[in-house]
């Protein structure tokens, strides 16, 4: 059974966790970062939720009403939220405080991989990794995937250079 101390320290473990995209979703090519880690976070989002709160308690909203003044970004992540949440219903508060911590200790074992997956999704120069590749084109296909991960790998290691002498980062 987790302790609200558990509880709290990995409320910040996740607040310091999305800091770094927050900060930085300004720069270039930063903001589809902090766009890949909310969606990654809807779930742990919803544990919150479940274990402060209990069980949802609000409606769902109806997109479909010419009424509703939202913009249309902010009801796809709160539609996304709302359904992160209602699929913790039933669930006890203990349970979801235990469930929220071992979450966020996940997430930041998996967060170093994840970012790299997500920058190779956003270069150009690395190859799709979802596309159909021929049998016979595979081999070929995987060297140049490797040779661009690596190329780009050695761009963000100078970019992060520049960027530390510079000041824009304090860990």
């Amino acid at each position: 059974m987790a302790d609200s101390k558990e509880f709290v320290a990995a409320v910040e473990k996740f607040k310091k966790l999305r800091a770094r995209f927050d900060q930085r979703q300004v720069l270039k090519h930063e903001f589809e970062l902090l766009i890949r880690f909310e969606e990654e976070t809807y779930d742990l989002w919803g544990l919150y939720q479940q274990a402060v709160v209990g069980n949802i308690n609000v409606p769902k909203l109806d997109y479909f009403d010419p009424v509703e003044k939202s913009w249309m970004w902010g009801w796809i992540k709160g539609n996304m939220k709302w359904h992160a949440w209602n699929r913790c219903r039933g669930m006890t508060k203990e349970e979801a405080t235990q469930a929220y911590i071992e979450g966020v200790r996940s997430l930041e074992e998996r967060l170093p991989d994840l970012i790299e997956d997500w920058k190779d999704d956003q270069d150009p120069r690395i190859p799709d990794r979802n596309r159909y590749v021929p049998i016979e084109e595979r081999e070929e296909v995987e060297r140049i995937t490797k040779e661009a991960k690596a190329a780009r790998r050695k761009r963000d290691a100078l970019k992060r250079a520049e960027e530390e002498a510079m000041g824009m980062w304090d860990e």
